[in-house]
């Protein structure tokens, strides 16, 4: 697998920490896939440091996660993209 997260140093170069980090998950339209990529990004910066926008596809099979973390630091945003990146069946991370 390749990495999941933009290089440690591209992330210092264009990103102030702590500060606000935003990232993408898309998948399936299903709870299970909802669940998972809330419940990690929740663990790795805490609960009250998350919140998260949903869009979904027409037919609603299909959605698109938005996390905003309020990240601590670098480390923050790398573990939330290589947990991420794991949850079955996703289709991709940005």
């Amino acid at each position: 697998m390749s990495e999941a997260a933009p290089s440690r140093e591209l992330l210092l170069a264009s990103h102030a920490f702590p500060g606000e980090y935003i990232l993408k998950a898309f998948g399936p339209g299903t709870d299970g896939f909802r669940s998972a990529v809330h419940a990690v990004a929740a663990e790795i910066v805490g609960e009250t440091r998350v919140t998260s926008t949903e869009r979904s596809t027409k037919s609603a099979r299909r959605i698109c996660i938005t996390l905003i973390l309020a990240a601590e630091s670098v480390d923050d945003v790398i573990a939330v993209y290589r947990r991420v990146a794991v949850i079955p069946d996703l289709v991709m991370l940005l």
